[in-house]
């Protein structure tokens, strides 16, 4: 008998010494949690203690520190976290698991705009938040797109994934703008006439291509010599454009007499000629009137001889 209370004894104190010097038997509380990422464990605050004479009583469980980078990974993992109870020379432990940290927020991406005709540049990563606190730049994963879209005015999204979140980009496309306009510098014109301005201008792009552009004028009639300047704007733009005019007296303008004086003489020639002409052609039907009555003449007279012949004869 004695020797069977000794090995109890002994079983007691190698099984739990600290429940055998204080009676306890077992100790009850959560010894596993869950907590996700970023998210401080919620650990049993209390444990149920059972003694060796039956009776059961709760007592405050004393957690040791621990660091918080255990439960802030961006990867799952798995920790332990131990502690005490108060008032009994008891020790205990709790399983942590920790879950994968999640994406809580992306910043938003700004709208892009881009020329038509040009390549459509997509930016590579987005800056990303995680539910433990951390902050990344994560790699897009976009959609294809049809070409075809860059090649007219309009607004359209596309859609992108960083992990299993969906992100979206604004693309603005636009007419390349316009970079310079080539138009001459002066004209001319004299008082009282219109200018003659061009029509269209040489417009460079930046995209760099260049197109002939109308350009609507405000032209204007000026009545005194001087310079003035004369605005326009491009087709279909806002575009301004300025031309200077050089305006002089018309009594200056010397062009128009030089071109009327050869003009005249020229018709004065003309008319001499055809005088000339109508004078030979009336010369030469005289000269053919009176060559026709000589001959008419001459015969008259031959006959005239032959009949006085014959006459002479008949005698």
């Amino acid at each position: 008998m004695r020797k069977i209370f000794i090995v109890l004894l002994m079983s007691l104190f190698f099984i739990s010494p600290v429940y055998a010097d204080n009676h306890v038997v077992n100790v009850s509380y959560e010894g596993e949690v869950t907590t996700a990422s970023g998210e401080a464990p919620s650990l049993p605050l209390q444990a149920e203690v059972t003694f060796y004479d039956g009776s059961e009583k709760e007592y405050d469980i004393d957690w040791n520190t621990y660091d918080e980078s255990l439960y802030k990974t961006r990867n799952a993992s798995q920790f332990t976290v131990t502690g005490s109870i108060k008032d009994l020379q008891v020790t205990t432990s709790c399983k942590v698991n920790v879950e994968a940290a999640q994406i809580t927020h992306i910043d938003d991406l700004s709208n892009k705009t881009v020329i038509i005709g040009t390549a459509l540049s997509l930016p590579a990563t987005v800056s990303v938040t995680w539910s433990n606190g951390d902050q990344s730049n994560e790699i897009i994963r976009w959609d294809n797109y049809d070409d075809n879209a860059l090649k007219y005015v309009h607004t359209f999204s596309l859609k992108g994934y960083v992990y299993n979140q969906t992100v979206t980009q604004t693309v603005h496309v636009k007419d390349a703008s316009v970079t310079s306009v080539s138009v001459p510098a002066v004209v001319s014109t004299t008082t009282g006439v219109e200018a003659q301005l061009p029509q269209y201008a040489t417009v460079t792009y930046s995209n760099k291509t260049t197109k002939k552009v109308k350009i609507n004028w405000d032209n204007k009639v000026f009545n005194e010599p001087g310079k003035y300047t004369v605005y326009g704007k491009l087709s279909q733009s806002t575009r301004k454009v300025s031309i200077r005019v050089e305006v002089k007296k018309t009594e200056e303008n010397t062009e128009t007499p030089k071109q009327e004086e050869p003009v005249k003489k020229t018709k004065t020639k003309k008319k001499k000629k055809i005088e000339k002409e109508e004078k030979s052609s009336f010369s030469y039907v005289i000269a053919l009137v009176v060559f026709m009555a000589m001959v008419f003449g001459f015969i008259t007279l031959i006959s005239f001889i032959k009949k006085k012949i014959r006459i002479k004869e008949n005698r």
